[in-house]
């Protein structure tokens, strides 16, 4: 039987690769160390997960269903339209603890001033699938949606203000820091009827208020006048207990989903 478990790691389900020229040097010796390789790309879990969850039929209808090509080489997943347009898909992480990445000097010594608890709770969880997210890839348009969400300053990373500009986009509101890569890949998010099924599709059902007018943010916000990025001790404990929070409360609605549509799939939380 299948299992589809919420609290497995995908960092687990990828070889570590040692560095070239060091084959055979034991994980921890000066000639070569071990380079963990990205679940993203490199966890045939995690893709497979991602095909389960959103297999499902749009309101219009039509079955999304995106595919595994044979070939890892030919893509990661794909999704054939009902006119036989072929639409690409990469696997991201929606969550940062951003401590591998450039930070402001702020932010660097608000965790450096974290305790041995808050170190142990945050910056190191586990990777579980309710920190995943697919978004659509094509050579044409760079940078795509995982690229974008790094790049820009004002969204650091941040689901929640990824979020925001998404709501933006289906309202016809004003342009967000996203607005151009959205409306480069607007016949992705034209698959939805809406925001609402946009978010009830994707389980992001906890980031916003119950009537799916307004995005519930992990810290207060400004109308993107500040980098996402949180500035100090305090903003940086909420931000991850918010976002820790959010990604526990989507890993129960995705296990609810597929005991719902997946009977024959054993569930573990």
């Amino acid at each position: 039987m299948r299992v589809f478990d919420t609290s497995f790691d995908y960092m687990t389900d990828t070889a570590a690769k040692t560095k070239p020229g060091n084959a055979g040097s034991p994980p921890d010796s000066d000639s070569g160390t071990p380079k963990q390789r990205d679940p993203d790309s490199h966890s045939p879990k995690l893709r497979a997960d991602h095909q389960l969850l959103w297999t499902k039929t749009l309101k219009s209808g039509v079955l999304f269903e995106p595919t595994a090509p044979p070939k890892r080489t030919d893509g990661y997943l794909i999704f054939t339209d009902p006119s036989e347009a072929r639409h690409w898909y990469g696997s991201d992480a929606i969550t940062h603890s951003y401590t591998g990445r450039a930070r402001t000097a702020s932010l660097a010594k608000a965790i450096a001033s974290l305790n041995e608890d808050e170190r142990s709770r945050y910056l190191k969880p586990p990777y579980t699938i309710g920190s995943a997210m697919i978004w659509p890839v094509r050579k044409k348009d760079r940078p795509t949606m995982n690229q974008a969400r790094g790049l820009r300053s004002l969204i650091a990373d941040r689901m929640d203000l990824t979020l925001e500009c998404i709501r933006r986009h289906y309202a016809g509101e004003p342009e967000s820091p996203l607005a151009h890569v959205i409306n480069a890949y607007a016949d992705f998010f034209a698959f939805f009827d809406g925001f609402k099924e946009f978010v009830d599709f994707f389980h992001f059902q906890d980031l916003v208020t119950p009537d799916y007018e307004e995005v519930r943010f992990y810290l207060p916000f400004d109308n993107f006048k500040r980098s996402g990025m949180p500035a100090t001790k305090d903003e940086y404990v909420t931000y991850r207990e918010a976002t820790l929070e959010f990604i526990a409360a989507r890993n129960r609605r995705m296990a609810e989903w597929v005991i719902e549509n997946h009977p024959e799939i054993e569930v573990r939380q």
